[in-house]
């Protein structure tokens, strides 16, 4: 999965048999847009154990996928785990975007914030402070120099660095 080979990856998981293989099955759906075959997981999930923290983890990341009134469900999820469970990165991360997702940048950045406050070299926090920083007119080069230093293979980089050649090559086609 982390080598983005998700046919492969799905070769070994989706014999299932565990919670964390049906939740693990759920997030390779969804990095293949396959929010069909990811649903279709999470109802095996449900029937399992519902309140499993991992069925209520893959339904966060389902209802954030499919957005629209769904993300409101995600945010209560995560709110929810922000009050059974130390608060964590991921927690932080996941009630972040959500609130990204329904335009609150403010609250969104404080609980990045916090998040980096817990690690400062998060690559999803530093990710989503990028963006959120964007979204709020605020600078964002501190959060992606810390991202290019210590993950310049994060797809963010990535995208930002071939944005940026595409950029000077445009000025040099017109100079």
């Amino acid at each position: 999965m982390h080598e983005q080979d998700y046919n492969e990856a799905l070769k070994h998981t989706n014999a299932g048999g565990t919670m964390e293989l049906h939740a693990l099955n759920v997030q390779i759906y969804l990095k293949m847009h396959r929010s069909d075959y990811a649903e279709k997981q999470l109802k095996i999930m449900l029937q399992i154990d519902e309140d499993h923290t991992l069925t209520q983890l893959a339904n966060a990341w389902l209802n954030l996928a499919v957005g629209g009134s769904k993300i409101q469900e995600a945010y209560l999820i995560f709110q929810d785990f922000s009050e059974k469970f130390p608060m964590t990165g991921m927690i932080l991360n996941g009630k972040a975007i959500c609130c990204m997702h329904m335009g609150r940048f403010d609250e969104a950045e404080s609980l990045l914030l916090e998040a980096l406050n817990k690690d400062a070299k998060d690559a999803e926090t530093l990710a989503n402070l990028i963006v959120c920083s964007l979204h709020l007119g605020k600078s964002s080069s501190r959060y992606l120099s810390q991202l290019k230093l210590s993950y310049p293979d994060h797809m963010l980089v990535k995208r930002a660095s071939a944005a940026e050649e595409s950029f000077d090559r445009a000025i040099q086609a017109n100079a």
